[in-house]
């Protein structure tokens, strides 16, 4: 059973379930994990900003307790509990505790001086092809509130953070970039530009400091050490798949022995202090290359995406899990030993092309050594040797000839579509099985070929 405090008292069942969303917005919210109710005071209107109920685990029962009532001689009620039964155990509750969004209603002043609703011309009251033309064609009110006005919704005792006019700060500011906010908060680690004069030849000590406190300067640090001496440059990507440690391990063990580069053909890569990828022609199997799959919407469907921004949420609209609390004794003092309940998810050639396997991602980093096609390979070998005293290392190609990436996506392309036709068609052939058509008529295999696309290396940094 699930039980919602509502914050009010009930006089209407529909119209609270109405406020509510109704059962089954009730039920998707229920199924989710980490989702809050909303309760919406003015459920009519779109603009209403909800009041959000948190999940609470509980231990509680629902009664059904049957009272008789009497009525003395002298007009005094006496109730009497005749019954009670016990109708099932309450595990997850709802409690509305924190406060609504600021609420901006959709009116305007009107030429008496009162306010007057415009939702009729934000909203069409009807979809039908006359009426929607007629809406389109009327002039629209200016009204565009954000989708919230306050990130949080609870009262805390930091919300108000004191920040520092310019004039007090002890650095002055670079000059302006347009799109930045702030600056990178990149902590311990070392990123670094292409046309940095100089790469850094030591770690930050504060990232040798972290390893300290998270335990983490034995048996992974050497190991990591070992892989950056055996290859130079590395992407995490890579040290997760081989290495199989997990993410908050690698966060803090790579600031230790490498640096990020951030724009130019090693960009998302991390190289090992006191090495210049710049200056070693040999150094161009190393190199990025930013590979997204090309291919229709039905066959795209097939591999997932690294992350998605229609399934974006509100800030108030789930509920964050509270830190968990971490117990350390003498036999775990090492992340190793805890990385049983967080081991790395990725598959050990996640970083490798091979043919006939589709990508983990609609788009992947690669590394030219990792691409294990044929062509490619070949064209590698036939490249010339050159010098870096006959040749510099140009800021979009590095070490490659211009327009070698575009014919690695190419190769690379021709065979993710090959595989993707290929398990397109035999998911096909299995719903014929299931479904068989009784037609007689044969159908042509689909075959679509596609153009060749220019897909531009993004310059800026992460």
């Amino acid at each position: 059973l699930i039980c919602i405090e509502y914050p009010g008292v009930v006089q209407n069942e529909d119209k609270m379930l109405e406020t509510l969303g109704g059962l089954q917005e009730i039920s998707h919210v229920i199924s989710k994990k980490n989702r809050r109710l909303e309760l919406r005071f003015r459920p009519d209107d779109i603009y209403c900003k909800p009041a959000c109920g948190d999940r609470i685990k509980t231990n509680a029962l629902l009664l059904k307790v049957k009272v008789l009532k009497k009525t003395g001689e002298n007009g005094s009620d006496k109730r009497l509990v005749k019954g009670i039964q016990v109708v099932g155990r309450i595990q997850t509750l709802f409690r509305f505790k924190s406060k609504c969004d600021f609420q901006y209603l959709p009116m305007n002043l009107d030429e008496s001086g009162k306010m007057k609703s415009i939702v009729h011309t934000l909203l069409p009251s009807r979809l039908d092809e006359d009426n929607l033309k007629k809406w389109l064609e009327e002039p629209a009110e200016y009204f565009l509130p954000p989708a919230a006005f306050s990130r949080v919704d609870t009262q805390t005792m930091n919300t108000y953070m004191y920040r520092r006019d310019k004039h007090d700060k002890d650095e002055p500011d670079p000059d302006p970039l347009i799109g930045r906010t702030r600056k990178r908060r990149s902590g311990h680690a070392i990123f670094v530009s292409f046309n940095i004069p100089a790469i850094p030849s030591k770690p930050r000590d504060i990232a040798l400091k972290y390893l300290e406190v998270k335990f983490l300067n034995g048996e992974q640090l050497e190991k990591i050490k070992e892989l950056f001496k055996e290859r130079p440059v590395w992407s995490k990507l890579a040290l997760m798949a081989v290495t199989r440690m997990n993410h908050d391990q690698l966060k803090y063990l790579l600031p230790a022995v490498a640096y990020y580069f951030a724009t130019g053909p090693f960009r998302a890569m991390w190289v090992r202090f006191g090495y210049d990828p710049r200056k070693d022609p040999s150094s161009r199997i190393y190199q990025t290359l930013d590979y997204r799959i090309r291919a229709p919407a039905g066959l795209l469907s097939m591999v997932k995406a690294k992350r998605s921004y229609a399934n974006y949420l509100l800030p108030t609209k789930s509920s964050h899990q509270s830190a968990k609390s971490v117990v350390i004794t003498k036999d775990l003092f090492s992340i190793q030993d805890s990385a049983v309940s967080s081991e790395c998810k990725v598959r050990n050639d996640a970083h490798i092309f091979n043919p006939g396997i589709i990508p983990p991602a609609r788009q992947m980093f690669y590394q030219y050594c990792d691409i294990k096609a044929p062509e490619l390979e070949t064209m590698l070998l036939r490249l010339p040797k050159v010098s870096h005293t006959t040749m510099t290392c140009d800021p979009k190609c590095g070490w490659l000839p211009s327009g070698f990436d575009n014919q690695a996506r190419d190769i690379i392309n021709m065979y993710v579509l090959e595989k993707l036709n290929k398990d397109f068609a035999a998911a096909a052939e299995q719903l014929n099985e299931e479904y068989p058509d009784d037609s007689t008529d044969e159908e042509e295999p689909w075959k679509e070929e596609f153009e060749d696309e220019e897909i531009d290396d993004l310059e800026g940094g992460n």
